[in-house]
């Protein structure tokens, strides 16, 4: 999985766009779900969402993008699983 920071890049005409760097390549538990509460009560339309497990020791906020499958991801939440600080539980859509 690549894991992709957020940049703003100067637009040239005094603003700002904000642009993706990949920033690693990590591991992971990626499974795709069929439907998802959360996001269909938080209103957002997506074509597929998908949970994500990966180590704790990764450096990741909600602002970043995943790339799984060939597909970016915007993440929805992060959870860490269990309270014990050994894995995220990232739940994404596209």
């Amino acid at each position: 999985m690549g894991l992709y920071v957020p940049t703003r890049t100067s637009d040239g005409q005094g603003g700002y766009t904000t642009t993706f760097a990949l920033q690693e390549v990590v591991f992971g538990d990626f499974r795709p779900q069929e439907q998802n509460r959360t996001l269909q009560e938080a209103q957002i339309t997506y074509t597929r969402a998908a949970k994500l497990f990966i180590r704790y020791d990764v450096t990741i906020t909600d602002n970043y993008q995943i790339e799984a499958e060939g597909e970016m991801y915007t993440i929805h939440s992060i959870k860490d699983v269990e309270n014990q600080f050994r894995f995220y539980e990232i739940l994404m859509y596209f």
